[in-house]
């Protein structure tokens, strides 16, 4: 059989199907309700409002969050609909605190304006010492939210 192939390659990826498809789905819910959800709603669901998470955490954790991060971003190229910087953030958010993890979800607006003159904004999310997603795009941009949730100890 000529599917038979993938099928196979597809199973042989065990955890990481599993985790992708979720992530996949996640982001669908995620940017719906974005969408849909005033943000203030949203906001007051994120996390402490103006908190800070741990600098570092265990080497265990550290890889539980990078893996989602590269989910998150990974899957984030293959959606249909814009899963851009705010998207990402919260799906890996609710994926970090799915797992226990502490985080800092921040929101930033650009340091300089655009050719119209408006103001970027950007979203990024860390856990411990690594940003998790957004960590490219950060600079050039300054903090002017953030929420903290602390995890399972």
């Amino acid at each position: 059989m000529k599917g038979s192939g993938k099928i196979r390659k597809l199973y042989s990826l065990g955890k990481r199907t599993l985790l992708c498809g979720g992530v996949f789905l996640l982001l669908g819910a995620v940017r719906l309700t974005l969408l849909v959800v005033p943000f203030k709603h949203i906001a007051a669901r994120l996390g402490e409002k103006m908190g800070e998470s741990p600098d570092a955490e265990s080497w265990p954790a550290g890889r539980k969050a990078a893996r989602i991060g590269w989910a998150v971003g990974k899957m984030s190229r293959y959606t249909p609909w814009e899963s851009k910087c705010l998207v990402q953030a919260v799906t890996a958010h609710l994926l970090l605190r799915l797992f226990g993890l502490s985080y800092t979800l921040y929101l930033g607006l650009g340091l300089e304006k655009d050719e119209d003159g408006k103001l970027s904004a950007h979203a990024w999310l860390r856990c411990g010492d690594l940003i998790i997603t957004g960590g490219r795009e950060k600079e050039g941009f300054r903090s002017v939210a953030q929420f903290a949730g602390a995890g399972r100890r």
